[in-house]
Parts: C-alpha cells; sequence; structure tokens
C-alpha cells in the first residue's frame, strides 16, 4: 500500500525534462500531474466511483478536501427503522458454548413468575391472613355453647342446731347439669341462657323433700346504653380487621409490581448483555482481521509499532469481553431467583438463558393529566393511605364513645320447680307451671374529670390529622413519581431516535477508515496514525451499538415505570389478584392486558374495584363516621392535584 504523500511525490518526480522542451512546458505539465494525483487520492478517500482521468488540466475543487458523510435521514423517526439489528439473530442463538440452552419470552417468565415465585407467594399468603382476622374478630359474635355437668358433697361440721336439726355434721350429695347459650351482640348486649337440672339429698331434718329434683332456667341480659354501646363501637375490631385486609391487600398490589418490574428489568438486561456480547465479539474478531493483514504484511510495509497498538487494543477488548459474559451470568442468576421456578433452580449453573425479546415498541403518547388521573385512582400507596385515614376515622368515633359515662342495665329472670325423689324432669315441667322471678338494675359509673377519655380523644384526632398529612404527602409523591417518570420515558425514545443516527454515522464513518487504511501505509510519521484511527472507528461503533441497544432497553423499562407509576402495571400484563367467593385463598390470576388507554378514571366505586380491595367477609359493612376537617382538606388536595 502507498500513502497520500508517496501518491504526491511520485505524481511530482514523474515528468521528465526533454532537451526539447522549454521550462515553462515542463512546469505546466509538473502542474497538471500533481493536481490529477491529487483528485485521485480524495475520490479513494471518500469512496466515490472511479471515473477516467482527465485529459486537460482541472482544478482542485475544495470540496474534495473534506471527508463526504452519507446524507442524514430528513426525519428523525425513520434513523430506527434504517439501523439494521444484525445482532439480534445472533444474541439469540448459544453464546456461551454450553452443552444446554434453554428460550424463552417474557410472556413466559411472567406466568412462571406469578406460579412460582416465593415472594408473590409470600405476599398473597400475608394478605390471606389478614382477611382470617376479619372471621377471627367477627366470630366474637358467635353464640357460644355452655356445658356443665359435676357431683358434689359437703361435710361441714355444725355449730348450730338450726342447720341439721340435730346431726353434727351437714352431709349433703349434689349432682348438677346444665346447658345453656351466651351471645355478644353487634350493640353491646350480653345474652346468657341457662338451664338447669339436678338432683340434692341432705342429712338435714329441715330438708324436704329429701331426696330432690330440682330445675331451673335463667335469663340475663345486661345492655349498655351510653359508652361501650351502639355497633360503631362493638365492631371497631371486625371493622379495623376489615381495614387491614384491604391495606393488606393494597401492599400485595405494590410488592407484586415491584417484583415483576425487577423480573422484567432482569429480563431486559438479560438480552441487553448478550447483544453487548455479540456486539463486542465482532469488534473483536474486526480488530483481528486487522492484525492478520498487519502481520503478513510485515515484510512489505507494516512496522511493528502498528503490530503493538493492534495488540494492545485487542486485549483491551477482551478484556471488556470477559467483563460482559461475567456480568451475563450473574443476571442469569437473578432471572433464575427472581421467577423461582423449580425447573430453573434444579438446572445447573451452566444452562444458558437466551431471551427471545423483540426491543422494537412504538412509543406512547400519554397525556400528562390523564397520568396522574390514572395514578391516584389505581396506585396501591394512594388506596393504602386511604384506607389508613379511615381507620384514623374509626378511632375518633370509638374514643368519643368512650367518653360517656359507662350505664349499663341488668335484667334477670328465673324460672325454678322441685320435685321429691330426684325427679328432676317432673320438676323440670313443673318450671313453666308457675310466675318467673325478676330483677332489674341500672349500673352507673363516671370516672372523676374523666381525664384518660379525653387524652384518648386528642389522640385520636391528632393521629387523624396524621393520616390526612401522609394522604396528601402520599398525592405528591404519586404526582412526583408519575412526572418523573413520563419525563424520563420520553427522553429514553427520544435519544433511542439520536443513538440510531449516531449509530449509522459511526458505521459509515468505520467504513471510511477502513477504506482509507487499506490504500495507506507506512509504520512512522502522520500517516502511522491512519490505523490508530481506525481502531478508533471501531471501538466506536461497538460502543454506539450497545449504546443503541442500551437505548432500546431503557425505552422499554422507562414504559414499565411509568405503568408502575400509575399503578396499572397489573392491568396493563393481564395479572388480577382474586379472592375465590368468601374464602381468604388469594389466586394470582392472568387475564386480557388492558391497553393504557381503556383505563379510565371512575369518579366513584364500581363493584369490580370493591373486590379487589377486598370485600368484607362478614355480611354487615363496616360502619365508619369521618367527621373531621381534615376529611375535607384531603378531598380539596385530590381536586387539586386533578
Amino acid at each position: 500500500m502507498l500513502a497520500t504523500g508517496s501518491l504526491i511525490l511520485l505524481g511530482m518526480h514523474s515528468p521528465v525534462l526533454r532537451a526539447e522542451e522549454t521550462p515553462e512546458t515542463s512546469f505546466q505539465q509538473f502542474l497538471e500531474n500533481a493536481a490529477r494525483n491529487m483528485a485521485d487520492a480524495n475520490r479513494r478517500d471518500s469512496l466515490q466511483p472511479e471515473t477516467p482521468p482527465a485529459t486537460h488540466s482541472t482544478p482542485v475543487s475544495s470540496k474534495n478536501d473534506t471527508l463526504v458523510l452519507p446524507p442524514e435521514p430528513s426525519e428523525v423517526t425513520t434513523a430506527v427503522q434504517t439501523v439494521a439489528p444484525w445482532w439480534e439473530s445472533i444474541a439469540f442463538s448459544g453464546l456461551l458454548q454450553t452443552p444446554d440452552q434453554v428460550s424463552f419470552d417474557l410472556p413466559t417468565v411472567l406466568t412462571d413468575t406469578l406460579e412460582t415465585s416465593p415472594r408473590i407467594s409470600s405476599v398473597s399468603r400475608r394478605t390471606s391472613i389478614a382477611y382470617e382476622k376479619i372471621v377471627q374478630q367477627n366470630a366474637v359474635f358467635d353464640p357460644t355453647l355452655l356445658l356443665e355437668g359435676g357431683y358434689g358433697r359437703v361435710n361441714d361440721p355444725v355449730g348450730s342446731t338450726l342447720t341439721t336439726g340435730g346431726p353434727d355434721r351437714l352431709i349433703q350429695n349434689s349432682v348438677i347439669a346444665s346447658g345453656g347459650f351466651r351471645k355478644l351482640t353487634r350493640r353491646g348486649a350480653v345474652v346468657d341462657l341457662t338451664q338447669e337440672l339436678g338432683t340434692l339429698d341432705s342429712n338435714s331434718l329441715f330438708f324436704e323433700p329429701n331426696p330432690q329434683g330440682n330445675s331451673r332456667v335463667s335469663l340475663s341480659i345486661t345492655q349498655p346504653l351510653l359508652a361501650t354501646s351502639g355497633e360503631v363501637y362493638n365492631t371497631r375490631l371486625v371493622t379495623q380487621a376489615s381495614i387491614d385486609s384491604r391495606i393488606a391487600w393494597q401492599e400485595m398490589r405494590s410488592e407484586v409490581e415491584s417484583h415483576l418490574v425487577d423480573t422484567f428489568q432482569a429480563f431486559w438486561r438479560l438480552y441487553e448483555r448478550r447483544c453487548h456480547l455479540v456486539q463486542q465479539r465482532s469488534l473483536i474478531e474486526r480488530g483481528e482481521q486487522i492484525a492478520r493483514i498487519v502481520d503478513g504484511r510485515a515484510d512489505l510495509d507494516s512496522g511493528p509499532l502498528q503490530r503493538i497498538k493492534v495488540q494492545r487494543r485487542l486485549a483491551n477488548d477482551r478484556d471488556r469481553q470477559i467483563e460482559i459474559e461475567a456480568e451475563l451470568q450473574r443476571l442469569q442468576v437473578r432471572l433464575r431467583t427472581l421467577v423461582g421456578s423449580p425447573e430453573l433452580t434444579a438446572m445447573k449453573q451452566s444452562v444458558e438463558l437466551i431471551p427471545l425479546a423483540n426491543p422494537e415498541i412504538p412509543k406512547e403518547d400519554i397525556d400528562l393529566k390523564d397520568a396522574i388521573v390514572r395514578g391516584l385512582e389505581y396506585r396501591p400507596d394512594i388506596q393504602a393511605a386511604t384506607q389508613e385515614l379511615a381507620s384514623a376515622g374509626l378511632g375518633i368515633n370509638v374514643t368519643r364513645n368512650e367518653l360517656k359515662p359507662q350505664l349499663d342495665a341488668v335484667f334477670d329472670a328465673y324460672l325454678s320447680g322441685l320435685r321429691g325423689n330426684n325427679r328432676f324432669f317432673q320438676a323440670f315441667g313443673d318450671q313453666f307451671t308457675e310466675g318467673p322471678g325478676l330483677t332489674a338494675t341500672l349500673q352507673y359509673s363516671l370516672p372523676y374529670g374523666r381525664r384518660a377519655a379525653r387524652s384518648r380523644v386528642r389522640e385520636a384526632r391528632y393521629r387523624y390529622q396524621q393520616r390526612s398529612e401522609e394522604l396528601r404527602q402520599s398525592l405528591l409523591v404519586a404526582r412526583r413519581e408519575i412526572e418523573t417518570a413520563l419525563i424520563q420515558a420520553d427522553a429514553n425514545f427520544r435519544l433511542r431516535e439520536s443513538k440510531a443516527i449516531t449509530l449509522q454515522a459511526a458505521i459509515r464513518e468505520e467504513e471510511i477508515a477502513m477504506r482509507r487504511w487499506e490504500l495507506l501505509a507506512g509504520d512512522g510519521g502522520p500517516t502511522a496514525l491512519v490505523l490508530e484511527d481506525l481502531l478508533e472507528t471501531q471501538k466506536r461503533r461497538t460502543e454506539s451499538e450497545q449504546l443503541f441497544v442500551t437505548a432500546q432497553v431503557s425505552s422499554i423499562i422507562s414504559l414499565i415505570e411509568l405503568q408502575k407509576a400509575m399503578g396499572t402495571l397489573l392491568m396493563t400484563e393481564g395479572v388480577e389478584p382474586s379472592r375465590c367467593g368468601n374464602t381468604s385463598q388469594i389466586d394470582i390470576l392472568q387475564m386480557e392486558p388492558v391497553e393504557i388507554d381503556q383505563l379510565h378514571a371512575p369518579t366513584q366505586v364500581t363493584e369490580r374495584s370493591r373486590q379487589v380491595v377486598g370485600e368484607s367477609l362478614i355480611g354487615e359493612a363496616g360502619l365508619i363516621e369521618l367527621k373531621d376537617s381534615a376529611v375535607d382538606d384531603a378531598a380539596s388536595t385530590m381536586e387539586r392535584m386533578e
């Protein structure tokens, strides 16, 4: 190969002066030859088609002194379409020289993650535990069956003849059996209904009849009239458990979304690193090709400096390849852990995971206002903060009730029968032939000053105000995250277009540098930098390819982050947690995905959303009366956010 300087020098020394030529003619021929040689060199440098040499002198145009790049696309949107992803087909094949490979797409990863991930199973069980708390608290109002039976013997010394009428010891034998029901009503009343049957014999001379059978049925009702009365107070634990279950439901949604985001990111990052590995190996192959050419021309025009430069660059490129391969293997381990599939876990670490992905996802135009409205409606943290506010409102109602005096109405009634010779069955029938015995009382108590009750009311109000401010903070955080995610998504999509244009220029730059190096040679002087420039352009092209793939993956991940910020990731992926009937078992189902533009923010809770947040396992709905100005503050805050 000949350097540019050599071409010009040959053109300058090619004319030979003959005796018959004048000096003026020889100098004119010299200028024509020099201009022609410079034009030929510039045409070869710019990779323009060769044309026959001109037969007459032509001036050297200034536009031939610079490298001509291909014209830029008229529209930026065409840049991604013109980039040929040659690395994809190679990335979908085996890269790690392992005997076993497993290929899978994103829906397969989603299905396996929902079915086998320990984290998702754990949060669903935790939510089931919260629903079981509702059953436990509601079971307090179930009737309780009471049964009792026993034998008793009294053998006491007598200090008065009036006790036994003569014997110095009182000896009595009794057998008793009782049964009944006890129930706590939702308004606080305690109802006891008991039936007793028994026999009794005594050595007392005054005991008549002896032996005897007795029967007694009694009814006792205790009803609070002021403090601790009412359905709101007495069902407070059930209502609180129902609120806690809704909070647990929203926390489950949030954790499932976070786990799916981590899984999707691992999937796409694995695809990204595989593409990077293919591109890095291509860079090494191109460098090795140059090294072979340099070594083959060692006796012609390649010096030791060129060989050292090539070997140094290849060593750096191989180091980078080792780093990419190690990172690829780490991502495989991470993806296995996130999916949690026993089949993947049982596989050897040498098994290669090949994600089948399509990174060409079109940009979706999402309006900021619509995104915020969807976020306020669907974000789990906002739903959970709303339930926390409801819990604080329940605390206010409960403490207000406890501030009242304690006034209880107690009512007791009974029927009894008695027969001799242990005939307790006849006594059971006799108890309904006579009138009942009745007792009705009122019990009143009021702590002096009621300081503890007043303090609990103030504490409940402070807690309600705290929950209100936390809800406002959640609204502000939601808006910030949605706006940030939307800005990042738009920037990543625009960056993807820009990286596509940069890649086109880098490919063209490498082609020109390669062609120039093929035409030039030498080891020293300015021309020795041509090889260095070629190696740099090859590296820049590979970096541009890797940055383009990174921009593609980042644009997809930014869309996933945006959906998570709006709280719509599960719906857009077709994932729906559900409970089977009124049981506490929770299943993570895969439904038809919902498009983002089909998600509307309803103004009131629909039947579907009522089931999603977790309908109560009890028949009655929790009664919560929120009477505080903080409710209006939270509502006005949501209106301003929208």
